[in-house]
């Protein structure tokens, strides 16, 4: 990869198979910190519940019927109420390499949501609802989730707008939170590494959700408010001979 000093990792969240792919990325780039689309109340939320959402998870799925047990929509289910794997996996990097791991995104979504889990997702009524539907194979789901980024990417400025996947930006909290975390990388970039040559492989590596990477869409993601720090963006992808990353060009 061409160096740089600030580069933005798109993921397909819940995507637990990635991890060995990010971190070879991550190990890579040789960062000097990094920055990952979580809060820290999340993190911490997650990490005093955790083992009791599974553990009520295990117990519902017991009692479902015998052919719902093995529902593909549950195992999405089980990684939703893990620790996101992006966060393990920068966690890990910067336990082994001595360097800055920061959670930067807004609690207020996590705040409103996670308490209600254990009410509204880890019930009976919940899971019958999500194993209703035909059964699907996770790998292909997963296959088609990196189709669409690597589409949704490329052609984002001829997707219509009454049909277009970042429509939720349309939303003014979306729209401030995506602007809250521009603002805390462009901070954390200016006092770590702003004035630091990129060939010496030092970098600010931030991992977030492929949505974030899109430009040219009607409205302005993560990587459009940080265009004056030309970003690279990086796209992790699934194919079917394994995994690997894209490095976007701009149009």
């Amino acid at each position: 990869m061409k160096r740089s000093n600030l580069y933005l990792i798109g993921t397909v969240h819940l995507d637990v198979k990635a991890k060995k792919i990010l971190y070879e990325i991550i190990e890579s780039l040789m960062p000097r910190v990094i920055t990952t689309e979580i809060s820290h109340f999340s993190v911490r939320y997650r990490t005093d519940h955790q083992k009791k959402w599974l553990h009520q998870l295990w117990s519902l799925v017991d009692s479902l019927p015998q052919d719902r047990k093995a529902h593909s929509r549950l195992k999405l289910l089980e990684y939703q109420l893990c620790m996101p794997f992006e966060w393990e996996v920068a966690q890990r990097y910067s336990e082994v390499k001595k360097i800055l791991c920061i959670a930067i995104d807004s609690g207020n979504l996590a705040r409103r949501d996670l308490p209600l889990w254990e009410r509204d997702i880890l019930s009976e009524e919940n899971l019958l609802k999500i194993t209703s539907e035909p059964n699907f194979d996770l790998d292909s789901h997963f296959k088609d989730c990196y189709a669409q980024a690597e589409t949704v990417i490329n052609i984002a400025h001829k997707i219509p707008k009454v049909i277009h996947p970042l429509s939720w930006l349309s939303d003014s909290d979306w729209r401030t939170r995506e602007r809250l975390v521009a603002n805390r990388i462009r901070r954390i970039y200016r006092n770590y590494l702003q004035n630091i040559d990129p060939h010496t492989g030092l970098a600010l590596v931030h991992i977030c959700g492929w949505m974030h990477l899109v430009t040219g869409s009607p409205w302005k993601t993560l990587a459009d408010l940080l265009l004056d720090l030309n970003p690279t963006r990086v796209l992790l992808i699934r194919t079917a001979i394994g995994r690997r990353y894209l490095k976007i060009r701009d149009r």
